[in-house]
């Protein structure tokens, strides 16, 4: 985070950052219920520019603010939760994920809530003002185009080959989707609307990732195998790191960890908040698409999204619901060699080739 390291993160940056929520917001209506979730972590300036932006096109918004939660997929506290309920659509901008892992979010649309939050967690000022969140509806058109590709080739496959110059090597069946699950535009069913449009059926305004650009299939439980090596950093610990970890999978299972003391880490993250099935493999796969994202920020929001980089996850897995798990913890493998059946080559070394 270079800017902020130099020059801190002055009051005066909300000028530009009101253009920065420009593509995000523009189909925001009046009428709409939008919730701001914030922690007491998060700068003030990227949930202030929010409200701001929301308030200049007419929005009445609403900032619910809670303590920062101890880890990532934490349940938010009853305050959120409450708020949730309400809106028609959340924008998660703090500093620990609220995703569909979380056990209160699962049990809210099992109630018949729509319960959408959007996944912005770890946004900061750089992020939004010289990183990935500076896309436009060109750039993101651009990524959904490259997304198709990897899908069809994803829809047509059965196994999967993950390779890195670290060490990474793991190859794992993905046929547990649906037939036609991938290669639509975007990558994915349903995805042929750019994120935070309207559904056209029910006029509601629809969620989306911020920064944008990534697709991600999940292995079937019990299948990856081989070595995983995140080589830039995780959701725990963050920042950028000194040391890669590398976790050695058997049969959809982490066996063992090692590396320095990040590794020491890793293992302690998962100890003190996971659960036995947060060791298992049912998390993403997931390659990056989003050129104007910038490396080495250390932050998971900006480098899962990074062109040609992939975020590999281990526990709970929001696609296939086939390993469910109190925690998810997602790590880089930076410039990731994707092979599918041995013969298509989809990505080499972080240049994607489809």
């Amino acid at each position: 985070m270079a800017l902020v390291e130099r020059y801190g993160s002055p009051s005066s940056q909300i000028v530009r950052l009101m253009q920065a929520w420009e593509y995000p917001f523009r189909n925001v209506q009046k009428d709409d219920k939008v919730l701001i979730l914030t922690d007491d972590a998060m700068d003030p300036m990227v949930w202030q520019s929010a409200m701001a932006a929301l308030y200049e096109r007419g929005v009445d918004p609403t900032v619910v603010m809670q303590p920062r939660r101890s880890y990532h997929d934490a349940d938010p506290n009853w305050g959120l939760i409450a708020a949730i309920k309400e809106a028609d659509l959340c924008l998660g901008l703090v500093t620990t994920a609220i995703n569909s892992g979380c056990p209160a979010l699962r049990a809210l649309r099992a109630a018949g809530h729509r319960a959408s939050v959007t996944l912005m967690e770890e946004t900061t000022v750089e992020v939004l003002l010289e990183g990935g969140g500076r896309a436009k509806s060109a750039d993101v058109r651009e990524m959904m185009e490259l997304q198709q590709r990897i899908g069809q080739v994803y829809d047509k496959g059965n196994r999967i080959h993950l390779l890195s110059k670290h060490g990474t090597d793991l190859v794992a069946d993905i046929t547990s989707y649906e037939p036609g699950t991938y290669g639509n535009l975007g990558g994915r069913r349903g995805t042929a609307r750019e994120p935070f449009s309207r559904d056209p059926e029910t006029g509601k305004l629809l969620g989306g990732t911020w920064p944008y650009g990534e697709l991600h299939i999940e292995p079937t439980p019990n299948t990856a195998n081989g070595t995983v090596v995140w080589d830039t950093t995780a959701h725990f610990p963050p920042g950028v790191w000194k040391n890669p970890v590398q976790l050695t999978i058997k049969d959809g299972t982490v066996t063992a960890i090692d590396g320095g003391g990040e590794a020491d880490q890793v293992r302690w993250y998962l100890e003190k908040y996971g659960d036995e099935n947060s060791w298992r493999v049912g998390g993403e796969m997931s390659i990056g698409t989003n050129q104007l994202a910038m490396p080495n920020l250390g932050l998971m929001r900006s480098e899962k999204k990074r062109y040609g980089a992939m975020h590999y996850g281990i526990g709970h897995g929001s696609d296939l619901g086939l390993v469910n798990s109190v925690l998810r913890l997602e790590g880089i493998i930076d410039r990731i060699t994707i092979v599918v059946d041995d013969d298509v080559v989809v990505a080499q070394d972080g240049k994607i080739l489809v």
